[in-house]
């Protein structure tokens, strides 16, 4: 009988000790987590103990303080970090993160990583989104959309030189003059008179408010150097597969080998720059006088098409399939 209970006994500790432990599959994560004292044992084993995580408020993985990309690919573990306030991660290789299990979020650091979305929905708390890319060396987050429909404490969004952005869904019943945007650019080089790299629609409470620049929405600082907002309850964005501007067609959008341009304006197109996103040109045409133009060979992803014809210069993201 008494072996039998020591036996039992041996049992369930071994599965009490298995139970407290959390799986952290990405060494590199581990190995983070090891240099900040926050892994006691010291060990990269694919796990950490669950208390050592489990009242940590703080978790810092900054690559852009050594001026290296953290070789992060996974951050699997982290919906077990349940009393986090403040999550930081830049400058990582991560394209995916889950944060809807840390409902005491206050700040999400995420810029310069590889993100195409984010979802924020269940981190009713949050107050400051980063989500900006910095203006000459990558990764670079690509994202379209952003919904902060459900955040109702959300005063501060950066989402600097960010090419792909189009929308920001502010529409959570909450607006108030506290909130911060900046949305703009670097300037890297010559800027061309009028010249806009970007244009976001922005949902908010009350259009008719915030485009007459009256309270809450004059009191907002916002920095959109190089960016057009236009204020809406209803964002409604053009079709990505053709772009149109006054009598300036571009098209296909993506694009494989060959963008095709109509220009049905009096002047003739003077010439046609395109950038990546870091604001490096990758291809130049001067005199511009076909409408086709070659994008063959460019990398899949996001650029930034500028087109100058007489005085007016136009500016269109394009992806590259």
């Amino acid at each position: 009988m008494i072996k039998t209970l020591l036996m039992l006994l041996i049992i369930t500790l071994g599965y009490n000790a298995t139970a407290q432990t959390t799986s952290i599959p990405d060494a590199a994560f581990e190995e983070v987590l090891i240099d900040l004292n926050i892994d006691s044992d010291g060990i990269i084993n694919g796990e950490v103990l669950t208390s050592d995580i489990q009242n940590v408020t703080q978790l810092i993985l900054d690559g852009s303080t050594n001026g290296i990309v953290i070789n992060i690919n996974n951050l699997n573990g982290i919906q077990y970090f349940t009393s986090l306030e403040n999550l930081t991660i830049n400058f990582s290789q991560l394209s995916v993160l889950d944060v809807s299990h840390n409902t005491q979020l206050k700040i999400l650091n995420c810029s310069s990583n590889m993100f195409t979305a984010i979802d924020v929905s269940s981190n009713l708390l949050l107050e400051e989104l980063y989500l900006g890319n910095n203006d000459d060396v990558g990764p670079f987050n690509e994202i379209i959309e952003i919904d902060l429909s459900n955040n109702t404490n959300i005063n501060t969004l950066e989402v600097s030189n960010m090419f792909t952005l189009d929308k920001i869904n502010l529409k959570n019943g909450n607006n108030n003059p506290d909130m911060t945007i900046l949305a703009g650019f670097g300037i890297w080089g010559p800027i061309e008179p009028g010249q806009i790299n970007n244009t976001v629609c922005i949902e908010v409470d009350d259009e008719e408010l915030a485009q007459s620049n009256q309270l809450p929405y004059s009191a907002w600082q916002i920095d959109h150097t190089l960016t057009a907002i236009n204020f809406t309850e209803n964002c409604v964005l053009a079709k990505p597969e053709f772009i149109k501007n006054k009598s300036l067609y571009v098209y296909p959008n993506p694009a494989t080998d060959v963008l095709h341009i109509e220009n049905k304006l009096a002047d003739k197109i003077n010439n046609i720059t395109i950038y990546d996103v870091s604001g490096r040109i990758v291809r130049a045409y001067n005199n511009v006088s076909v409408k086709n133009t070659s994008v063959s060979g460019l990398e899949k992803g996001m650029y930034l098409l500028k087109i100058v014809i007489g005085k007016e210069t136009t500016t269109h993201k394009i992806i590259i399939k």
